[in-house]
């Protein structure tokens, strides 16, 4: 792998862009995607990642910050079976689900490989270290230099990010929940230093042992939310129930407009 300056763009980002809800999508695999954030990573490039589901989708019609955040990304992934639907009505296709959870196995295993260092942030006490200490299991020779949970008081945020900046970690993996997590990242950019950031949600309750992960035939099926949402029903209830709906009907409105701006059929309110 040669060495690229800071700042040198990915292989491989912008060659193939699926554009939704005005968001620019790397219409990409997981294989492929882990190999671009990890040369990203071994090049020191600064990178802010996200993925972008249908709840995200959500909270940014109706959180301007938020939506700003997102736009500001250097790589935004599509996650989940709501980002398949909207492609599908929008006439195109989602080539894979590159969502940060089933990412992250690969980039431990790829770190490990080419010795690259991680640092995780967020998740209740205990849960980040146990999610490390998993991780440095199935994957010998992961180098874990920086564990933090997500309740440290705002006052403690310089301390934190110092710590992270002596750690000399390159991939820094953010819990702390839509769109907590992405503000963050976004606020401390400069801080974080030369590293690839990524806002992954709840990604460290599921290789900490946790919250159980959906079985792999729900999630083929597109179906890991019904299985979130029965395992955590009052936490997910809005999100999924409400909001799941009301992404559809954003997802047809869009579409309306644009048949109606082709046909010039003007649309009643």
């Amino acid at each position: 792998m040669t060495p690229q300056p800071p700042g040198h763009q990915t292989a491989g980002a912008g060659e193939n862009v699926l554009h939704l809800f005005g968001l620019p999508l790397q219409n990409t695999t997981l294989a492929l995607a882990a190999d671009m954030l990890l040369r990203a990573a071994a090049q020191g490039q600064r990178r802010n990642v996200y993925f972008v589901n249908a709840h995200c989708v959500n909270l940014a019609a109706a959180n301007a910050d938020y939506d700003e955040t997102l736009r500001a990304a250097d790589l935004l992934f599509a996650d989940g079976i709501g980002m398949r639907i909207a492609a599908r009505v929008a006439g195109d296709r989602v080539r894979d689900n590159v969502n940060g959870t089933d990412l992250f196995p690969l980039l431990c295993a790829g770190a490990a490989q080419a010795g690259l260092a991680l640092a995780f942030i967020g998740g209740k006490p205990g849960v980040a270290q146990a999610c490390a200490r998993n991780m440095g299991i199935a994957h010998p020779g992961l180098k874990v230099a920086y564990v933090q949970d997500g309740y440290f008081p705002a006052a403690q945020t310089d301390a934190v990010l110092h710590a992270l900046r002596q750690s000399q970690a390159q991939l820094v993996f953010v819990a702390m929940g839509v769109p907590r997590q992405e503000q963050f990242i976004r606020r401390h950019a400069e801080a974080l230093g030369d590293t690839v950031r990524l806002g992954v949600g709840a990604l460290f309750d599921f290789y900490s042992g946790t919250i159980p992960r959906a079985p792999r035939v729900l999630r083929r099926l597109g179906l890991e939310w019904l299985f979130r949402l029965l395992i955590e029903p009052r936490r997910l209830f809005v999100r999924y129930v409400l909001g799941n709906p009301q992404f559809l009907a954003r997802v047809l409105w869009r579409r309306l407009r644009k048949h109606a701006a082709l046909t010039h059929e003007p649309l009643s309110g």
